[in-house]
């Protein structure tokens, strides 16, 4: 797999200035030897072993572009990279990989499972293409609890922007055809980065509106997230506005609208969101 390019300085070194007051450290403060820019573009467990079917790490040769919204809390991934002896937990391999939604050997979810990667793992590995799948945020890890707000301010704003410029062009991802966006920040930032103001008025219609900017397809698709499981946001339910980004791109695509049939009783069990 071509993986992520190297970062340039103003990526890691965000914000030039530290000491001023702030809700919200960047990854390479926390794990400075990082070097992916998403930390979904891989995944593994505590023992480092990679789950075989993510494959959200391509630049280069990415065709797809799943953009959800923020990245993580800052202190779970500061427990993942210490460990918590008290709750038995060793340190991770790869404190900044996607979390794990999956099942241990007794059936039980993993420690730090996570069901929007696994409603959002139900869905895109649906779709045949080669994908990059990052945050509106980047690496930008919030104070607080999980439902608490994102970074704000100018200087993050205009940083996502720089950000998605950067991963956008060319140079990096020469591939690429279509961008989706998971949930509402990822459709704003693509609006100020790449739309004009007809094109976003059309992309913020509804969900599964799209819109072309030249080569590039660009859809809003709902956050597959808890909040949006009885939303019609996850499994079958959400599987019509995917299959109109696969269709729309000529993505070879393996699950009819509304069927999950075609998966074995395993991948059902470990994929399909519950009813």
């Amino acid at each position: 797999m071509d993986t992520t390019p190297g970062l340039p300085d103003w990526i890691r070194g965000f914000p030039k200035n530290k000491s001023l007051p702030r809700t919200f450290k960047n990854i390479y403060e926390v794990l400075p030897n990082e070097t992916k820019l998403y930390g979904t573009e891989s995944l593994v467990d505590e023992n480092c072993v990679p789950e075989p079917t993510w494959k959200y790490g391509y630049w280069k040769t990415a065709e797809l572009f799943l953009l959800a919204q923020d990245a993580s809390n800052l202190e779970p991934i500061e427990q993942r990279r210490d460990g918590d002896p008290q709750r038995g937990l060793r340190p991770h391999p790869d404190p900044f990989c996607a979390w794990d939604w999956r099942f241990d050997k007794n059936g039980s979810p993993q420690r730090d499972g996570n069901e929007t990667n696994r409603n959002l793992h139900w869905l895109a590995r649906q779709i045949d293409c080669r994908k990059l799948y990052g945050s509106a945020f980047v690496g930008l890890l919030k104070y607080g609890a999980r439902g608490d707000s994102p970074p704000r301010g100018q200087p993050v704003r205009e940083y996502m922007k720089k950000v998605l410029e950067w991963v956008i062009d060319p140079e990096q991802t020469p591939n690429l055809r279509a961008i989706a966006c998971l949930g509402v920040q990822a459709r704003d930032l693509v609006c100020d980065v790449l739309l004009d103001t007809v094109q976003s008025a059309q992309l913020k219609e509804a969900v599964g509106s799209s819109v072309r900017v030249d080569d590039l397809y660009i859809v809003h698709l709902m956050h597959p997230g808890r909040r949006n499981q009885y939303k019609g946001g996850c499994g079958p339910r959400a599987w019509s506005n995917w299959q109109k980004l696969a269709r729309d791109c000529d993505f070879p695509s393996c699950l009819r609208r509304g069927s999950g049939r075609d998966l074995n009783s395993t991948q059902q069990t470990n994929l399909l969101p519950p009813p």
